[in-house]
């Protein structure tokens, strides 16, 4: 038995964590951890310690997914599912980055329609018939 119709919401990425779905919360933590390394290093020479480079990296990523969160939530608001990863692929090559599937993205800065305006028909002028009048104007 074959399912012909199921609805979209069954097969969209669930809800993980502040609105974020999986692939998103990994970004979050991954982009946290990786931009927290200069400063754990920082900590490292003022403190002396070794372990302020990982500490460092978790309160990175912790923060990225709590503001991160936050910023997804209103960044997709109202928009297509797909529209941030088409947004950063569309920035990155933009940039110069080659990315997969990034040189087939519409590269154009126009503005375009996208209300149904109707069809214009040329316009074929008729000839005007002659009312009649109803009933008569004469008086004997």
């Amino acid at each position: 038995m074959t399912i012909e119709f199921i609805p979209s919401r069954l097969n969209a990425t669930p809800v993980v964590f502040r609105g974020m779905t999986g692939k998103e919360l990994v970004i979050c933590a991954a982009s946290g951890l990786v931009f927290f390394i200069p400063v754990g290093i920082v900590g490292w020479a003022i403190v002396g310690m070794g372990a302020m480079v990982p500490t460092c990296m978790f309160l990175g990523a912790a923060l990225f997914l709590w503001f991160g969160g936050t910023f997804m939530r209103r960044l997709r608001r109202g928009r297509p599912t797909s529209w941030v990863y088409r947004r950063i692929q569309w920035q990155l090559e933009a940039f110069g980055i080659p990315v997969p599937g990034g040189s087939e993205l519409i590269q154009k800065s126009i503005r375009w329609r996208i209300r149904r305006d109707p069809v214009r028909r040329p316009v074929v002028k008729k000839p005007r018939r002659r009312q009649r009048h109803q009933g008569s104007h004469h008086e004997s």
